[in-house]
């Protein structure tokens, strides 16, 4: 009896490479997408494997990798010799295609994201990020100097750049000596003279974009400020505190566009998959505007703005907490079964709001979270349980001496001396020296 296979269209090769094709339809692509736009996994790179082996052969390779991490993880995946093998040939058959006539720029972005894919699920963050970088830099150089060929491009083109976007601010959070190699926010924008958010929201795509040019900025602007941390704003060059201000300003323009859009739209006109985006893209404002907020010190007796803050950090949890409460979401990924996801940002938020926070109640709650609605998660750069690790050693040692402090302190301040000389979470797991077993 011939087999029945899950793919939107007939592929040549073996029939191993259907049955993982099928898995990738049936699985793969709606884990990698979630809590985002699906459109780019499920539909426009399988459009590209029906014409381009490149794309085809390199989704392949994808899909064994996946289907092999979840029943051995990334450690393990990361030293197998069949998995070594099946990334070297998807990167020489990359190589190859490169040199043909006929080589196109969106095969060649859909392979680099796919490779960024590979080594994250082997947990090899710094090639992970290397091989981002060239995609960044390819789709950077098409956007600046080539807007015809980008146009040929469509309607992959708003989809891929959008994730590349989300991943280059993912990227430079996760290891905190890295700028990202994109600037979304246009000159009007950081001068003023026109706004990032619009008076109101039509649909998700805008949301999303809104937050990912505020992103930007925000993580541009501290990364090249980040020598000026900790300086009052009154003490900060004009310019810097100005435009410090004006990031500010339209991060409160954002919470306010998608409070409006979520009390018109959110039940009556969007689906539920498409509410839970909406939640998660309204919690990652949130937690970005408040770690913005701890880099507006206005004097050193001033408690507001820690306040403000705290209040971001604690409705954002409350919506994380409703999000990963669905009955759904628990069944799926509630368990001690191994996940994975590219985008979604969930794990970096609470590692954030662990750092950054005075309040134990709120570090607690992201603690919880991470134990049990992530127990066994990664989301593309960032691994949960490391990231649940490397709190609990941070705070053991806060604990420690909290007795002869006069007042409770972060954990980023407890840290200092791993977290700004480590770069990213696995160096930082591996200084403090935690046992790998552990996860």
């Amino acid at each position: 009896m011939q087999a029945i296979y899950n793919i939107p269209f007939k592929i040549p090769g073996s029939r191993t490479d259907r049955e993982l094709l099928h898995f990738y339809c049936s699985e793969a692509a709606h884990c990698l997408s979630r809590l985002s736009d699906s459109t780019l996994w499920t539909q426009l790179i399988l459009q590209r494997c029906q014409h381009q082996p490149v794309v085809r052969n390199s989704l392949v390779a994808l899909s064994s990798l996946y289907r092999e991490y979840l029943k051995v993880g990334s450690a393990r995946l990361g030293s197998s010799p069949k998995s070594i093998q099946l990334m070297v040939k998807s990167h020489k058959q990359l190589s190859t295609y490169l040199l043909m006539p006929d080589a196109t720029p969106d095969a060649a972005l859909i392979c680099s994201l796919i490779f960024y894919v590979f080594e994250c699920l082997v947990g090899n963050a710094r090639q992970a990020i290397w091989h981002l970088d060239q995609g960044l830099k390819l789709l950077k150089n098409y956007w600046v100097d080539d807007p015809a060929l980008i146009a040929k491009m469509d309607p992959i083109y708003p989809q891929i750049k959008m994730i590349f976007c989300h991943l280059d601010v993912h990227a430079t959070i996760f290891t905190l000596d890295r700028v990202p190699i994109l600037q979304l926010a246009s000159p009007e924008n950081i001068s003023g003279l026109s706004n990032v958010v619009p008076e109101k929201f039509s649909n998700v795509f805008e949301i999303e974009q809104a937050l990912v040019i505020l992103q930007n900025w925000k993580t541009n602007h501290l990364m090249v400020t980040v020598e000026l941390k900790g300086v009052y704003l009154s003490q900060l060059p004009i310019e810097i505190a100005q435009e410090r201000l004006r990031i500010a300003y339209q991060c409160r323009l954002y919470e306010k566009a998608i409070e409006a859009f979520r009390l018109e739209k959110f039940d009556q006109i969007l689906e539920k998959h498409e509410r839970q985006r909406v939640m998660l893209l309204h919690c990652q404002g949130l937690i970005f505007h408040g770690v913005l907020l701890e880099n507006i010190i206005l004097t050193e007796n001033d408690k507001k703005t820690p306040m403000d803050a705290y209040c971001k950090f604690d409705y954002a949890l409350d919506q994380l907490t409703m999000l990963v409460s669905d009955p759904e979401w628990s069944k799926k990924y509630g368990g001690q079964g191994r996940d994975f996801t590219v985008s979604t940002n969930m794990i970096a938020l609470l590692y954030f709001v662990c750092l950054k926070t005075r309040d134990r109640a709120l570090l607690e709650r992201c603690l919880s979270l991470m134990q049990t609605s992530l127990p066994a998660a990664r989301d593309g750069l960032w691994d949960s349980r490391k990231a649940y690790l490397v709190i609990q050693s941070i705070l053991a040692e806060k604990d420690s001496v909290e007795t002869v402090q006069e007042m409770d302190t972060r954990l980023e301040d407890v840290g200092a001396d791993i977290i700004d000389y480590h770069n990213g979470l696995d160096e930082i797991f591996s200084a403090l020296r935690i046992e790998d077993s552990l996860c």
